[in-house]
């Protein structure tokens, strides 16, 4: 098949839960021989004529947080009807999904002049309206866009159980549930440690973007008030996402602590050394679509405390410990039963890392999005998806 991604900022991904989605999904496909085209805006990353199989095409946008999206989108699906015979488009995010009755309808005619018909996919990855960050018209606008890619797509894919029911119940739509996935790595160095002057187990880790609705402010409000702080320190990793103001606010906030570290953006084998050895991970959002954080953070077995949110909950189910959204006393005390009794943290780890390796693997959801992209819409728009005899998304 042939097959184009349109709304990531682009890949290769440098952090951010969609472009790692796409990065992943697009070259595995690549590798299972379909031909794969992926967008990115020519701030983001150049353009390639092969990374790992993909043929990246940068296109131009206007710079900004409330344009920058959009417009590039615009012109990614513009070029994507000069594509020949492409079989499918595949748009991420609701900002972008503004545009798809745009792509439905330009590729409709197109199909009609041709005679090839391009399917029109649409991945929900977040309620991104209910993020702190965007403005009341952006709010209304981003809301619009989950309601035009819901309406207009031929499949509507949703990255976790709950943004499905968030579909159906705002939208009336019947969407796939396909999950976000995370890649499974044997890290058994830490040598990466010690330029941050951190040790092997010695430190609880927050790892996401700098943004409000992830609450890394609650953490470290959390953190301070622990009655006991078991020897260990708190790591922020994660950069801004046209959040400078935030993040500012963050710096001035963990000012003086010398058991509180901000390491900003941090990738490769830094990161998953940072992943693997913490005693902990925190995630304790106000709002999620699923994290690939979070998925991560349970391949790697570390102990977990996440937000009451149901899309958190949904991953870590009885395997972790979950605390009242936005209570910083309930987050500390949480974190406290995890040191407390570590033992019983690591079996709870353990459970989860098995679950994590079999329901999120890339593997199994690059062939189940091969289902629903060959698949006859009109008839099973919608559907669970089988990917193996014994295994199906529902």
């Amino acid at each position: 098949m042939n097959i184009a991604f349109v709304g990531q900022k682009g890949i290769p991904a440098h952090g951010g839960g969609v472009e790692n989605y796409v990065d992943n999904i697009a070259t595995r496909l690549a590798r299972r021989g379909h031909d794969v085209w992926a967008y990115t805006r020519d701030n983001y990353a150049p353009a390639q004529e092969d990374y790992k199989g993909v043929r990246t095409i940068a296109t131009p946008g206007l710079h900004g947080k409330n344009v920058d999206a959009i417009t590039h989108s615009f012109t990614a699906i513009l070029h994507a009807f000069t594509l020949p015979k492409l079989d499918v488009i595949h748009i991420n995010s609701v900002g972008p999904a503004l545009l798809t009755p745009i792509a439905k309808l330009g590729f409709f005619v197109k199909g009609l002049v041709t005679g090839h018909q391009t399917k029109v996919v649409f991945t929900f990855h977040s309620a991104d309206w209910h993020h702190g960050k965007w403005s009341p018209f952006a709010k209304t606008m981003l809301r619009l866009g989950a309601r035009m890619g819901c309406v207009f797509a031929d499949e509507v894919v949703t990255v976790s159980k709950s943004l499905r029911n968030v579909a159906l119940k705002e939208f009336g739509c019947e969407a796939t549930y396909i999950p976000n996935g995370t890649n499974i790595y044997r890290v058994t160095s830490d040598k990466e440690l010690a330029k941050f002057g951190l040790e092997r187990r010695g430190y609880i880790v927050f790892i996401a973007r700098l943004v409000k609705h992830k609450n890394a402010h609650v953490l470290v409000k959390a953190f301070r008030h622990m009655k006991k702080r078991y020897g260990k320190k708190l790591v922020i990793v994660g950069g801004s996402a046209n959040t400078d103001d935030y993040v500012a606010y963050l710096k001035d906030l963990v000012a003086g602590d010398p058991d509180i570290m901000m390491l900003g953006h941090q990738s490769g084998r830094t990161l998953k050394q940072l992943f693997a050895n913490a005693a902990c991970y925190v995630l304790p959002s106000s709002s999620e679509g699923l994290s690939i954080s979070l998925l991560e953070a349970g391949s790697y077995g570390l102990p977990i405390v996440i937000s009451s949110i149901r899309e958190n909950r949904e991953v870590v189910e009885d395997n972790g410990y979950v605390a009242r959204t936005n209570s910083y006393k309930d987050l500390a005390a949480k974190l406290e039963d995890v040191f407390s009794d570590y033992r019983t943290a690591l079996e709870k780890a353990e459970a989860l890392q098995d679950e994590v390796k079999f329901h999120y693997s890339w593997k199994n959801i690059v062939r189940a999005f091969e289902k629903v992209y060959e698949r006859d819409s009109f008839e099973h728009r919608g559907e669970p998806v089988r990917v193996t005899t014994q295994f199906v998304y529902e």
